[in-house]
């Protein structure tokens, strides 16, 4: 817990810190953790003060408790199933995409992630009411191939719908992902107040680079964190988190997606995409292998085409 210091409350002033910290309470968890009345005596603080102090901490850091069955009815009323505009695609993840869940897409290079992405970003802009946030990590999102995607015949007014961020960096991403936050919280920009899905392609492009090395807990504290943001972004203002990954062989020799054991608890929903036959006909093999809503190991196939949305 973090230490007591000045600012948390105004009747903890510097005179009162020192007292405190003279008897060697200098964390919130020791001051919380002992009687009010021991603390007066102890310190020679003022009780008064004492219980001041105490109840502004536990109104700051304190968790609420929530009833189970509030709880429940308040994801229900706030969930929302965005379809991807793929039907296969849709019915392997009992839907489509969920809002308050982090969905990944993983493959080889080239085999349609950022395909599958801009199809998914063109059906979410298409309703009036639902915006999307496209984090470009490797300059691969098309204006023009979302377009093409398009079913609806006001397409200009589609790509209003869509905000693209150009992140070539790990920490370039958490800035993204802070000002998306900000914007949220301030309400003042009427996109943000539509949002409903936040794309990242590709998370393995700008993970990569800094892992392994000399900081390798370091490294992977900064990794834990991302997914982290990524789920409480998703969870706290109900949007879908939708990410891109690459595969790598294992020790094994199976493929799996990357960037390892740690990342692996963050997507709620992972699919795997495959070539298909060497890629006759654009076709590419689905594979769910994780679903926290739903069934695992379920398979389907999409038709990627030149011109023309994913069928």
């Amino acid at each position: 817990m973090s230490l007591l210091k000045l600012g948390i409350c105004p009747s903890l002033d510097e005179e009162v810190l020192e007292k405190l910290k003279s008897k060697n309470i200098c964390r919130i968890t020791e001051f919380i953790c002992k009687d009010p009345e021991d603390i007066a005596q102890l310190t020679g603080v003022y009780y008064k003060d004492v219980v001041t102090i105490r109840n502004v901490i536990l109104a700051k850091y304190s968790c609420i408790s929530v009833n189970g069955c509030d709880f429940y009815n308040s994801v229900v009323e706030s969930t929302t199933i965005l379809s991807t505009g793929i039907k296969s695609l849709d019915n392997l993840l009992d839907g489509g995409l969920y809002t308050g869940d982090v969905t990944e897409i993983a493959g080889d290079i080239a085999v349609g992630k950022t395909q599958i992405c801009l199809n998914v970003c063109a059906a979410t802009a298409q309703q009036r009411n639902q915006t999307v946030v496209y984090i470009d990590t490797g300059a691969a999102f098309s204006a023009s191939r979302v377009l093409q995607m398009v079913t609806d015949s006001s397409s200009e007014e589609i790509l209003t719908r869509i905000q693209v961020y150009d992140a070539f960096t790990v920490h370039a991403v958490f800035d993204v992902i802070d000002s998306i936050e900000c914007n949220i919280q301030t309400a003042r920009d009427p996109f943000y107040n539509q949002l409903k899905l936040i794309i990242v392609d590709n998370i393995a492009a700008v993970v990569y680079p800094f892992l392994g090395g000399n900081s390798f807990s370091e490294n992977q504290g900064l990794l834990s964190l991302l997914g982290q943001k990524m789920k409480s972004l998703a969870a706290v203002y109900s949007v879908a988190v939708l990410v891109t990954n690459n595969l790598v062989r294992g020790e094994s020799g199976i493929k799996t997606a990357s960037l390892g054991r740690l990342w692996s608890h963050i997507p709620h929903v992972r699919c795997v995409i495959a070539d298909s036959d060497k890629y006759i006909d654009g076709r590419r093999n689905l594979t769910v292998v994780k679903n926290s809503r739903g069934v695992c190991n379920t398979c389907g196939q999409i038709n990627i085409q030149e011109n023309g949305p994913i069928t």
